[in-house]
């Protein structure tokens, strides 16, 4: 499915317009892509600002659903896909978590080397976080975080796709010029 304007524009309800745009990111992104960093890079690069700004707020998405921000970086710390994560929430107009990610990701900065290496002196990596204080200093943060994805509803994160498709649908689409 090639996503259009008009197909954004047609959608009845949040839950169409999440699928047709769940589908387009799925068809722009598929996971064979996503197993390579840098073919994962390369490729949002290459999509338009919307869906670029979609996939990368996706997985932090999942961490926050799942766990919190500072887990998310143990799994993400690539620091060109954690610019992307940055720049998608501000393209996104979510720029509370926007500040929020910012703040988390300067805590973390300093260990990432160790993060992407493993290389930590306990077993389990919630001890990593809980002994280099990680944990104790973003917990505020992703407290603040887990109420912004409560504030938007089922979708999570994911609710700052449906707003922004609304509002800038030529964004979203390939070949349209961006607004």
């Amino acid at each position: 499915m090639t996503l259009n304007v008009q197909d954004i524009v047609d959608a009845k309800d949040d839950e169409e317009l999440f699928g047709r745009l769940s589908a387009a990111l799925a068809e722009a992104f598929p996971p064979e892509l996503q197993r390579s960093r840098t073919r994962f890079h390369a490729a949002l690069q290459a999509a338009p600002r919307g869906l670029r700004a979609m996939a990368s707020i996706y997985d932090l998405d999942v961490s926050m659903t799942l766990d919190d921000l500072a887990w998310h970086f143990l799994n993400h710390n690539d620091e060109r896909f954690l610019q992307e994560t940055l720049s998608g929430l501000g393209e996104l107009e979510a720029f509370e978590a926007e500040e929020l990610f910012s703040s988390a990701w300067a805590i973390v900065k300093p260990y990432l080397p160790e993060i992407r290496k493993k290389d930590w002196n306990v077993e389990e990596p919630h001890a990593y976080l809980d002994q280099t204080g990680i944990q104790s200093k973003i917990d505020p943060l992703s407290e603040k975080m887990w109420a912004i994805c409560d504030t938007c509803g089922k979708f999570g994160l994911m609710q700052y796709w449906l707003t922004y498709a609304r509002n800038h649908p030529k964004g979203c689409v390939k070949g349209s010029c961006s607004d």
